[in-house]
């Protein structure tokens, strides 16, 4: 009540997006993160994950450096039964260690950053779409000590995603490969 309105012409500043509090994995290098990784842990305010996280599937990707910059992303998951390849590619975008994945239409593109890896035992990506962020925590394989686990939800509460908005994904199950009618290009 007592607070005077911003002046004529005065915009407010600009909201900070979340990733730009992010900072990317400094020793971060492509070739070590090729290979396959195991989707462990997911943070998100996504509706439809809150709705189905109780029939989440096991989530596989493997992660190929196209031209020593850019990365094709395979994620092989189970819908329906039946097992998929969700093919992406991340574009290199201003800073070492981030990605631009370009969907199809208007406001669809997707900034990933590279917060944190070791390169041998789990990965923490961050998502923004929008002004919706996610991080994903990957391992090499579908269970992580619990060191990691909690480096995780740090990072998650860190760009404002607490435990309730955390999941996790099943640790058997996964899908090697997918026949040529159950392949997708783009985003997910």
């Amino acid at each position: 009540l007592l607070t005077a309105p911003p002046a004529l012409g005065q915009q407010p500043p600009p909201r900070r997006s979340q990733l730009e509090k992010v900072a990317a994995q400094e020793e971060l290098s492509l070739p070590q993160l090729a290979g396959r990784w195991f989707l462990v842990g997911m943070a998100s305010r996504c509706s439809y994950l809150m709705e189905h996280s109780h029939s989440l599937e096991a989530t596989a990707v493997t992660v190929t450096v196209l031209d020593g910059q850019s990365l094709a992303i395979s994620t092989f998951r189970k819908l329906d039964g039946m097992c998929w390849e969700i093919r992406q590619h991340y574009l290199p975008a201003r800073a070492h260690g981030h990605f631009l994945l370009k969907g199809h239409g208007y406001g669809s593109k997707v900034d990933v950053v590279v917060g944190e890896t070791d390169h041998h035992s789990y990965a923490i990506l961050y998502f923004q779409k929008g002004r919706s962020i996610s991080v994903k925590l990957y391992g090499r394989t579908s269970r992580v000590s619990d060191a990691v686990a909690d480096k995780f939800e740090q990072r998650a509460r860190a760009v404002g995603l607490s435990e309730d908005v955390t999941y996790y994904f099943p640790t058997y199950g996964f899908c090697d490969s997918a026949d040529e009618f159950h392949i997708l290009d783009g985003e997910l």
